[in-house]
């Protein structure tokens, strides 16, 4: 019977994912409207969402004052022993997987070109009104846990490059993922993407390639 309804759910998690609509006054951008660029970068296992320094309303995301050189921004959201852990052991996913624990922002400042500096990633370019891009800037900077005085908490040096891990709002749990939470930002952006079933990045790159230009799709 336990099995039975899991399949009903499985079924209807996969049949949801291909009604997929887009929020109309967000996306897609028509005619001659401003828009905005968003990159969906996938590293295997784990999603990130990039954007161009300069387009962030920093009123929205004031954290982008702690990059005041970067071209580009890579954020993405995670469990934190698991993003801050020297080596990843078995204990250590089943914990983040089955268990409420503490998330984290890793934020990576850099100059060079997408495909320079992830080589190796599958990238989609994603055209934004402006809207929906302010939206999105929105999601980066709801998920920032703050103080009374609205200021995020910096945990320090992140994992490569120019970057930083930040305090960040709710639990990670399974299936409460990193990749989710990529999919929950562009729906907010009012992409035609649907978060509850984008638990891998595979899933998060399948649906994306559906409204996005491929960069670089490294199956």
């Amino acid at each position: 019977m336990r099995l039975s309804l899991f399949s009903y759910g499985v079924c209807f998690l996969l049949f949801c994912g291909g009604c997929a609509t887009p929020i109309e006054e967000l996306f897609p951008v028509r005619g001659q409207s401003p828009s905005r660029n968003v990159y969906v970068v996938s590293h295997g296992w784990h999603t990130g969402l990039v954007v161009l320094r300069e387009d962030v309303p920093p009123d929205v995301w004031p954290e982008i004052s702690d990059f005041p050189h970067a071209r580009y921004l890579e954020i993405g959201w995670g469990d934190e022993g698991f993003y801050r852990a020297e080596k990843i052991t078995a204990p250590l996913c089943l914990k983040a997987a089955l268990l409420p624990t503490p998330s984290v922002m890793h934020v990576v400042g850099f100059d060079q070109p997408l495909e320079e500096y992830f080589p190796t990633s599958s990238i989609i370019q994603v055209e934004l009104t402006e809207a929906g891009f302010d939206e999105l800037c929105q999601h980066i900077s709801d998920a920032h846990a703050r103080d009374d005085w609205g200021q995020a908490e910096s945990l320090g040096r992140g994992i490569y490059g120019n970057s930083q891990f930040y305090r960040a709002n709710g639990s990670y749990y399974f299936p409460k993922t990193c990749n989710v939470w990529t999919a929950r930002g562009l729906r907010r952006a009012g992409c035609p993407i649907v978060p509850s079933i984008a638990v891998s990045a595979g899933n998060v790159i399948s649906q994306t390639r559906d409204f996005g230009h491929v960069i670089r799709d490294a199956k």
